[in-house]
Protein backbone atom coordinates (compact mmCIF):
# COMPACT_ATOMS: atom_id res chain seq x y z
CA UNK A 1 0.00 0.00 0.00
CA UNK A 2 1.19 3.53 -0.71
CA UNK A 3 0.35 6.56 1.39
CA UNK A 4 1.03 10.09 0.16
CA UNK A 5 1.31 13.06 2.49
CA UNK A 6 2.24 16.63 1.67
CA UNK A 7 5.82 15.96 2.74
CA UNK A 8 6.51 12.36 1.76
CA UNK A 9 5.37 9.07 0.30
CA UNK A 10 5.28 5.80 2.21
CA UNK A 11 5.29 2.23 0.95
CA UNK A 12 3.87 -0.27 3.43
CA UNK A 13 4.59 -3.96 2.99
CA UNK A 14 4.04 -6.96 5.24
CA UNK A 15 7.08 -8.58 6.81
CA UNK A 16 6.66 -12.17 5.64
CA UNK A 17 9.16 -13.42 8.24
CA UNK A 18 7.37 -11.97 11.26
CA UNK A 19 3.59 -12.10 11.42
CA UNK A 20 2.01 -8.83 12.54
CA UNK A 21 4.95 -6.68 11.47
CA UNK A 22 5.30 -4.29 8.57
CA UNK A 23 8.05 -2.56 6.67
CA UNK A 24 7.31 1.14 6.22
CA UNK A 25 9.56 2.64 3.54
CA UNK A 26 9.92 6.28 2.53
CA UNK A 27 12.09 8.65 0.56
CA UNK A 28 12.21 10.89 3.64
CA UNK A 29 14.32 9.89 6.61
CA UNK A 30 12.92 12.93 8.47
CA UNK A 31 9.30 11.87 8.02
CA UNK A 32 10.02 8.34 9.20
CA UNK A 33 11.73 9.83 12.22
CA UNK A 34 8.74 12.09 12.88
CA UNK A 35 6.15 9.28 12.70
CA UNK A 36 8.27 6.38 14.01
CA UNK A 37 10.88 8.15 16.14
CA UNK A 38 11.33 5.32 18.61
CA UNK A 39 12.16 2.80 15.87
CA UNK A 40 15.47 2.26 14.10
CA UNK A 41 15.60 3.69 10.58
CA UNK A 42 17.59 1.52 8.20
CA UNK A 43 18.50 1.55 4.51
CA UNK A 44 15.84 -0.32 2.53
CA UNK A 45 17.72 -1.23 -0.63
CA UNK A 46 14.88 0.37 -2.62
CA UNK A 47 15.95 3.34 -4.75
CA UNK A 48 12.50 4.96 -4.73
CA UNK A 49 12.02 4.49 -0.96
CA UNK A 50 15.58 4.33 0.44
CA UNK A 51 14.72 4.43 4.17
CA UNK A 52 12.66 1.97 6.21
CA UNK A 53 11.46 1.04 9.65
CA UNK A 54 10.06 -2.26 10.83
CA UNK A 55 6.95 -1.75 12.95
CA UNK A 56 4.18 -3.80 14.49
CA UNK A 57 0.64 -3.06 13.33
CA UNK A 58 -0.14 -1.05 16.49
CA UNK A 59 2.85 1.26 15.93
CA UNK A 60 1.69 1.74 12.33
CA UNK A 61 -1.87 2.46 13.52
CA UNK A 62 -0.55 5.12 15.90
CA UNK A 63 1.37 6.76 13.03
CA UNK A 64 -1.77 6.72 10.86
CA UNK A 65 -3.66 8.52 13.63
CA UNK A 66 -1.02 11.25 13.59
CA UNK A 67 -1.26 11.51 9.80
CA UNK A 68 -5.05 11.85 9.91
CA UNK A 69 -4.82 14.54 12.58
CA UNK A 70 -2.59 16.56 10.23
CA UNK A 71 -5.08 16.63 7.34
CA UNK A 72 -5.94 20.19 6.35
CA UNK A 73 -9.63 19.98 5.53
CA UNK A 74 -9.78 23.64 4.46
CA UNK A 75 -8.30 22.70 1.07
CA UNK A 76 -10.90 20.02 0.32
CA UNK A 77 -13.42 22.48 -1.18
CA UNK A 78 -11.19 23.01 -4.22
CA UNK A 79 -11.62 19.30 -5.07
CA UNK A 80 -15.36 19.21 -4.49
CA UNK A 81 -16.27 19.87 -8.14
CA UNK A 82 -14.17 16.89 -9.24
CA UNK A 83 -16.09 14.59 -6.90
CA UNK A 84 -19.63 15.64 -7.82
Amino acid sequence: MKIQTTKSSFLIEEDEDKKGCLFIRSESNDELLRFFGSLEIEPSGNSEFPFQVKACRQEFANALILMVKEIDYSTFSQFESAIF
